[in-house]
């Protein structure tokens, strides 16, 4: 009888739906580690496309002609700001002075093309890999799509160096100092299955000065091109104060927005939020 009363028990746990739980200390992120910039990329196999680069779009696809045929070309394991973001302008420039009009050799990893019909590409241009590159001049994030994720730890290297360095946009989009309004934690896997329990999973602001902050146009975002979430305009959290921002559909409340996505936002194998100011610099991070 008591083990059916403690199996009981169990289910009736597992059952239950994760509620946000707040701690009053902010969890620490690790600073990047100092690394030394990844000098010689991995060498273009002898598998692969030649193609010439007619025009750049932005900072991670391109136009491409191959004998006589235009395809559209996404670069492997970056992403780069949007156009109207904070870098994005100097991204795709950062691009068209590395390939545009250049001829290019074009690898693919397991999958040759994306849901948009685009290739899939390592861009190679002579021995530079130019998604590298990209990364180590701190023009784009790194993100992981699997299964085209041959390359992805030297990205993330070449990443991990210019964030070091506070290059390109880590410099230019970062707020300098402490943030006063932090990314507290996430819950990224939501109880049961992630598509059937959106608002399970959740991130949690906190204002942890000792005044109210307005956060109308601030965004939240992850290292994909299509996840951000802006706040409403009198967004205000007060001192001390957190909000939690949901995955699903809701009726906002002071301290519980709902982003109203259809589908899951952070990754549960692992994701880095972003935290952007209305002014567009990154006012915290947090990597899990």
């Amino acid at each position: 009888m008591k083990q059916r009363l403690l199996l009981i028990c169990l289910v009736a746990l597992a059952s239950c739906v994760l509620e946000p739980t707040f701690v009053e200390e902010p969890l620490a992120v690790p600073a990047p580690a100092e690394s030394s910039k990844p000098e010689v990329d991995p060498s273009p196999p002898n598998e692969g496309v030649v193609a010439h680069v007619t025009f750049v779009s932005d900072g991670d696809s391109l136009v491409v002609d191959i004998d006589g045929t235009e395809e559209q070309v996404r670069l492997i394991g970056i992403n780069t700001p949007e156009r109207d973001e904070c870098y994005g302008s100097e991204a795709r420039d950062a691009l068209i002075a590395l390939v545009n009009d250049a001829d290019v050799l074009l690898v693919p990893d397991i999958e040759e093309f994306d849901q948009y019909g685009r290739m899939l590409s390592y861009v190679y241009f002579n021995d530079l890999l130019i998604n590298a590159e990209m990364a180590r001049r701190g023009t784009a994030l790194t993100r992981s799509y699997p299964p085209n994720t041959t390359l992805q730890p030297h990205l993330t290297a070449a990443r991990e160096y210019a964030e070091a360095g506070r290059l390109g946009l880590w410099g230019a989009c970062t707020s300098d100092g402490d943030p006063n309004v932090v990314i507290l934690s996430i819950q990224a896997d939501a109880p049961g299955r992630d598509n059937e329990n959106l608002n399970g999973e959740f991130i949690i602001i906190k204002n942890q000065t000792d005044s109210d902050i307005d956060l109308s146009s601030w965004t939240i975002r992850d290292e994909s091109s299509v996840h951000r979430y802006v706040f409403d305009i009198n967004s205000v959290i007060a001192t001390g104060d957190f909000i939690v921002v949901h995955t699903g559909c809701g009726a906002n409340a002071y301290d519980k927005h709902y982003w109203c996505n259809s589908s899951p936002v952070w990754d549960n194998s692992g994701d880095t939020a972003f935290l952007v100011d209305a002014a567009g610099n990154i006012h915290d991070r947090f990597g899990y």
